[in-house]
């Protein structure tokens, strides 16, 4: 069996730059999530810089992904992205297992900034928005509970009863 030797070595090639997550909206995928520390994130209600780090993913674009630590003393953020996987919050408290985030899609809201080192635009989250609720969710309209109501009901919105 003969093999043709591409001129190329497609191991060395670079692959093609994505371009930065856009300002807006989008909908997203939690793409990896881990515990983890932080040397950035390190003060004194967070000794040891613990986060919660998210690499997210735009639903159908072709984007970089979005990196994101969520400090453990900031609970404000970990109840946002609760809210945006459809959880909550019970007792004060917000649990987020990693393993649990992966391959969620949320509503974020993106912003830039410029780094101050390097001068490259990234793009950040700036809000994890709430989950809709399904249309299953949404609570029905009570059932009439008098005759009156019932006949009521039944007739056109339009009808004139006399």
């Amino acid at each position: 069996m003969d093999f043709t030797i591409p001129q190329e070595d497609p191991m060395t090639t670079t692959t093609a730059e994505r371009d930065i997550v856009p300002v807006g909206v989008h909908q997203m995928e939690i793409k990896a999530a881990e515990e983890g520390v932080s040397e950035w994130k390190v003060c004194d209600e967070n000794p040891n810089g613990a986060v919660l780090k998210l690499r997210l993913s735009t639903v159908g674009g072709n984007h970089q992904f979005v990196f994101d630590d969520l400090p453990q003393h900031l609970g404000w953020r970990a109840r946002q992205l609760a809210e945006a996987c459809g959880g909550g919050v019970a007792g004060g408290v917000v649990s987020l297992n990693p393993d649990d985030l992966v391959g969620r899609v949320i509503e974020v809201e993106i912003s830039h900034y410029t780094a101050k080192t390097s001068g490259k635009v990234r793009a950040v989250v700036k809000k994890y928005l709430p989950a809709k609720p399904s249309a299953a969710s949404k609570p029905k309209a009570a059932a009439p509970r008098t005759q009156a109501a019932k006949v009521t009901a039944d007739l056109d919105p339009d009808h004139i009863p006399f």
